[in-house]
């Protein structure tokens, strides 16, 4: 585990690496290290907003020593652009634009974004707490659960969270966002035994979004009559759900 001392010092040497200036943003427990919520993180996930910016980063992290390392598991899920680990241990989760395949750093994010310090060459932004949930709630690693809880107590603003994971949902078709982004919530709420604003309405939502997407799957194989539909998933109209589908 690494100290907010530590990732100042490497982002310092990052600096000192870079060719040009570049911009980070800062979206798990690195942010939280640096907002006083952890005393210390395994490593740094960032999001770049270029494919030039991603090259930047990589060659100046070679250049202080960095190599990719072995990947397996929940980290291997998570798709990261490139991943830069030291002699220390200490990695580097470098994202561009799409975190996991899909979530995205969007406008909103960039705009609720605070700017934690500039250096020559570097640009620090910490994402909002409320925004660094979401990111935690679609991994399945077992201590951004702890981490959600942890952001939960700092009273984090839901009315946030809706719109965003919604816009999520609706801007990529490609995945069930919302059914993903409730796995996760549901898995704290029972951990924890807190009380989610909107849990029921996130609840009905993942739901028929992970219906539809079903659905999706099984006319893609082709064959499916609107009878076959309504008998396999249980559904007593498959054509209330056909404003979601055409959406997809």
């Amino acid at each position: 585990m690494f100290d907010q001392k530590y990732l100042k010092n490497e982002i310092e040497k990052l600096d000192g690496a870079l060719s040009n200036h570049v911009n980070l943003y800062l979206i798990g427990g690195g942010s939280m290290s640096f907002q006083n919520l952890k005393d210390a993180t395994k490593d740094i996930d960032v999001v770049v907003r270029s494919e030039s910016d991603i090259k930047l980063l990589r060659s100046a992290l070679a250049q202080m020593g960095y190599s990719v390392p072995a990947i397996r598991g929940p980290y291997k899920q998570m798709q990261a652009s490139a991943i830069m680990e030291n002699k220390d241990g200490f990695r580097w989760d470098i994202f561009v634009s799409v975190v996991c395949g899909g979530l995205k750093l969007s406008d909103a994010m960039t705009d609720r974004a605070m700017n934690l310090f500039s250096m020559d060459k570097v640009s620090i932004n910490m994402i909002s707490l409320e925004d660094i949930f979401i990111f935690k709630s679609i991994t399945s690693r077992e201590r951004d659960r702890e981490d959600m809880y942890l952001l939960f107590l700092q009273g984090l603003d839901f009315d946030i969270i809706r719109e965003e994971i919604i816009w999520q949902n609706d801007n990529n078709m490609s995945a069930a966002w919302i059914a993903f982004f409730f796995n996760g919530l549901e898995e704290v709420v029972e951990r924890y035994s807190i009380v989610i604003p909107f849990f029921n309405e996130f609840h009905d939502m993942a739901y028929s979004d992970m219906l539809s997407q079903m659905i999706l799957d099984r006319l893609e194989l082709g064959g499916a009559t609107v009878e076959d539909l309504n008998l396999n998933f249980g559904v007593g109209d498959i054509e209330a759900l056909m404003p979601s589908l055409i959406h997809r």
